[in-house]
């Protein structure tokens, strides 16, 4: 440390004399070219005394040409000046030279672009030790400046000020640049995997250099980003999680530069993504996944670090929310594990039963094979106890889930310590900063193999996991995540049809590997509603097989097509008014709890939240329509103000009315102006008041000013939560007793949960007519074929809903739009006076080869309006 009054002597003589180098970058020092005083005005040496102290106050010993000359770093005054000078000679090597001096050492780069003030309180601990595995180094330190606290010594302005001053000299000093930082990162990298890593992160200046080269433009240089970007994310993965959790902090006081630093890291992505596709194409890469292209790890490691610092950037619930959504969570947990230890209970003595015969099983087998050769019996037993237990381990940590307990493994997988440190749960924020479609890569969604990225991950040992996109939802497109959860789905399926196999072999029982429901189309909710409570809540694990819908009386095998049908006409029933459970609002068509629903309910709403979730389970969409904060709900959220903007949108320009309304402006009192107590209404689904009290004594307490916003809040949670807790409660229990043991709720969003139930509304025939494909010698150019799409793009958006209903058994589009489905529209039959027919489960159309268009019009409209039950002609 230098005392202020020796700092002040030395400033004095550089003022006045200099320090004799006529090459001296310093601007503060008379000898220098870029000297930024009139020298003849330090010839009064009241004047350089002036000058001196205030230096001192203002710059502290930064400016001192012992320090400035050992330690080069960039201040603004000092840049400009030597650009000025660049420019006069037409020369840049001086420029250049300060660039690569400054750019090619750690303590330089630090040091650079500092706040005013922090110079003052450096103490430098330098480090002779001939032992180290790593050059002497300096590390500096500030007790403002921790670990824990989100303050760093660097001035983002000025910082972003020169930098933007550089590039435009960017021909002159691209290439010095990108060299010095290729050296600076080798030395970081080293010093990193040395014993002084903990004492390189408590550096006060170490994290400066994150956040300056994440301001260059050349990590999305094609030309540097496969060296330079990646040396620089490589970084990131050496850091302590502190250090990256601290980073992500302050990243998100500065989230106005989180746009480009996505871009950087999004070009980089697709770059490598580009690259793979390169690689692929060689005979020796053995279908080698994209996430195990080199350096896709780095790039989404840091992606990450942008969608943290993206979230805490964002919009979140307040505190006291969220501890209520965690309360209400861990007493529904709760529920399910008193359900399922009743049912367990009730199945202890055939469980006890089941295990003998598999023990009895085990020995006998055991028997057998001390009898047969010992090479082969050895192999056997090697590959039994290393490989198959690793697969087994991983599959039930991951997707073959069937206890709530389970939950928690679910967490653990997509959880990490940088999330666990920042107290991150994504699906507490409405929205970040930058939308969440910012971290999807749509480049490399589309060669991400995600059945075989599954199969690979879940091979993988669960206390060795390397790197998979299957960790990272925020940058999964919601197509490959309904992928993913169709997997994991099916592999619950398959399961469970082998624990039927294996039950039936040991307990010579036979159970049915398949959830079945025989129903009557005119008892329908009837019927499953006993199906489900007999099967699905008594023994939850039914849930997890396949669903096999029968319409009795009725011939048909279930590939699908039926299971559709069935969802389709039990969600039209159950919905309409006639049952009074729900009420549609005619403002936003969308369907919403009966708040005077009938107490006796309780049973039906469970079978619609378990019909939801294995609609889901199937991979089967429904024809209703929610408001998003119901899918919130479904997420364990609680509805607020601004969700009733989609789910009452009269109620909440009221209330935002309300809130808005100025007293003085208006010269009248809120209490004047709205005569509102603290007692509402609410209409129910016969149009009738129901009255509510928000507070004891409501009618009689008016609503001011000052207590307008009590009013709003209270009102909301009336709306959204109290008033349909009794229908909301059992409707949320049953769809968790489905979906509570997938991945549910980590890898999807609220707004991508509707879409995973009810599809998209947009329809382009367009998209269906172009993925289509022919069989039974039709083709794209066949006259039959031409006149059935005309004849489709001359329907009404009805009679198209109902064209595709009739084919696939639903009239919304899958995620990612019609050309998912793969219609197959197969030739029927020479010119007939049939009708055409369907069949949903394969979404296949048989098409006879009508002569005319007209003809073909009218037989179509005919089966499309009349198309309800199994073997229609």
């Amino acid at each position: 440390m230098v005392d202020a009054r020796t700092a002040t002597r030395c400033y004095f003589q550089q003022l006045t004399q200099g320090c004799g180098n006529n090459q001296c970058l310093n601007v503060y020092c008379s000898s220098s070219s870029s000297f930024k005083y009139d020298r003849e005005h330090f010839k009064n040496a009241n004047n350089a005394a002036a000058e001196a102290v205030k230096l001192i106050h203002e710059r502290g010993s930064a400016y001192l040409d012992e320090y400035m000359n050992s330690n080069l770093f960039l201040i603004e005054d000092n840049l400009e000046q030597f650009i000025k000078k660049c420019k006069e000679n037409n020369n840049f090597d001086l420029l250049q030279k300060l660039i690569h001096s400054v750019f090619s050492n750690r303590q330089n780069l630090s040091s650079s672009f500092l706040r005013k003030g922090f110079p003052l309180n450096l103490s430098p601990n330098t480090d002779t030790s001939s032992a180290s595995a790593t050059p002497k180094s300096s590390f500096l330190h500030d007790s403002r400046i921790t670990m824990e606290n989100d303050e760093v010594t660097l001035d983002f302005d000025m910082m972003k000020r020169m930098i933007k001053l550089l590039m435009l000299y960017e021909d002159e000093i691209s290439s010095t640049i990108n060299n010095a930082i290729g050296i600076l990162f080798k030395q970081i990298y080293n010093e990193l995997s040395s014993s002084k890593k903990q004492e390189l992160e408590n550096d006060t200046n170490f994290l400066n250099i994150f956040f300056i080269i994440f301001h260059l433009p050349y990590l999305s240089d094609p030309t540097f980003i496969y060296e330079i970007a990646y040396s620089f994310y490589s970084l990131f993965i050496k850091l302590s999680t502190d250090l990256q959790a601290k980073f992500v902090r302050i990243l998100a006081k500065h989230q106005t530069d989180l746009s480009a630093h996505v871009a950087h890291v999004q070009q980089y992505i697709t770059m490598h993504t580009l690259r793979w596709c390169d690689h692929t194409q060689m005979p020796d890469t053995d279908g080698a996944l994209l996430s195990t292209e080199h350096g896709m790890y780095e790039g989404l490691n840091v992606l990450r670090m942008l969608f943290y610092a993206n979230l805490l950037a964002g919009e979140r619930d307040t505190t006291e929310i969220i501890e209520t959504e965690r309360d209400n969570d861990q007493k529904m947990d709760v529920e399910l594990v008193h359900r399922r230890e009743g049912q367990n209970e009730d199945q202890g003595n055939n469980d006890k039963q089941e295990q003998d015969n598999e023990q009895r099983s085990q020995q006998e087998t055991q028997g057998q094979s001390q009898q047969q050769n010992e090479n082969r019996s050895s192999a056997t037993t090697t590959s039994t106890t290393t490989t198959s237990p690793t697969r087994r381990n991983r599959s039930l940590s991951f997707s073959m889930r069937t206890t709530t307990s389970e939950q928690d493994e679910i967490e653990s997988i997509y959880e990490n310590p940088l999330q666990i440190k920042l107290n991150l749960e994504p699906n507490e924020y409405r929205h970040g900063y930058l939308s969440f479609d910012s971290f999807i890569n749509e480049c490399a969604n589309e060669k991400i193999e995600i059945n075989k990225e599954y199969l690979n991950f879940v091979q993988q040992r669960p206390d060795a996991l390397h790197f998979s996109f299957i960790l990272y939802p925020f940058f999964l497109s919601t197509i490959n995540k309904i992928a993913l959860l169709n997997i994991e789905n099916k592999v619950q399926m398959y399961r469970q049809r082998h624990t039927s196999f294996v039950h039936s072999i040991f307990s010579g029982i036979r159970l049915d590997p398949f959830f079945k429901l025989c129903v009557r189309r005119n008892h329908l909710i009837e019927d499953a509603l006993i199906a489900l409570e007999y099967q699905g809540i008594e023994q939850p694990a039914e849930l997890k097989k396949q669903l096999f819908v029968e319409f009795e009386g009725e011939q048909g095998h279930d590939e699908g097509g039926l299971s559709k049908e069935f969802f389709q006409l039990i969600t039209e029933q159950i919905f309409s008014p006639e049952y009074g459970m729900f009420m549609a609002d005619p403002e936003t068509r969308s369907l919403w709890f009966n708040p005077s629903a009938p107490e006796d309910l309780e049973r039906e709403y469970t079978l619609i939240g378990m019909l939801l979730g294995l609609a889901i389970y199937n991979s089967i969409i429904l024809d209703i329509k929610f408001p998003p904060v119901l899918y919130r709900k479904l997420m364990g959220k609680i509805g607020t103000f601004e969700d009733l903007e989609t789910s009452h949108p009269t109620i909440y320009q009221s209330l935002k009315k309300l809130l808005s309304f100025d007293e003085l402006q208006e010269n009248m009192t809120v209490e004047d102006a709205f005569g509102q107590t603290f007692q509402i209404g609410i209409t129910d689904a016969t149009g009738s008041r129901v009255i509510f009290d928000l507070k004891e004594g409501g009618d009689s307490i008016p609503v001011t000013s000052a207590n307008r916003e009590e009013f709003v809040r209270l009102y909301v949670d009336l709306v959204l939560n109290k008033s349909v807790e009794k229908q909301f409660h059992p409707f949320f229990h049953g769809f968790l007793l489905v979906t509570r043991d997938s991945s549910l709720r980590k890898l999807f969003r609220p707004d991508e949960i509707e879409l995973l139930v009810a599809g998209s509304q947009v329809l382009d025939f367009d998209q269906l007519a172009s993925a289509a494909e022919y069989d039974g010698g039709y083709t794209k150019d066949s006259p039959t074929i031409k006149n059935f799409w005309n004849a489709l793009g001359s329907f009404t958006e009805e009679q198209k809903r109902k064209f595709l209903r009739f084919t696939t058994g639903s009239d919304r589009a899958p995620i990612g739009g019609l050309a998912r489905l793969k219609l197959i529209i197969s030739r029927n039959g020479p010119d007939t006076d049939r009708l055409p027919t369907a069949h949903t489960c394969f979404n296949a159309f048989l098409l006879p080869d009508y002569s005319t268009m007209e003809k073909l019009r009218e037989k179509l409209l005919i089966a499309i309006n009349n198309a309800e039950g199994f073997g229609l002609l």
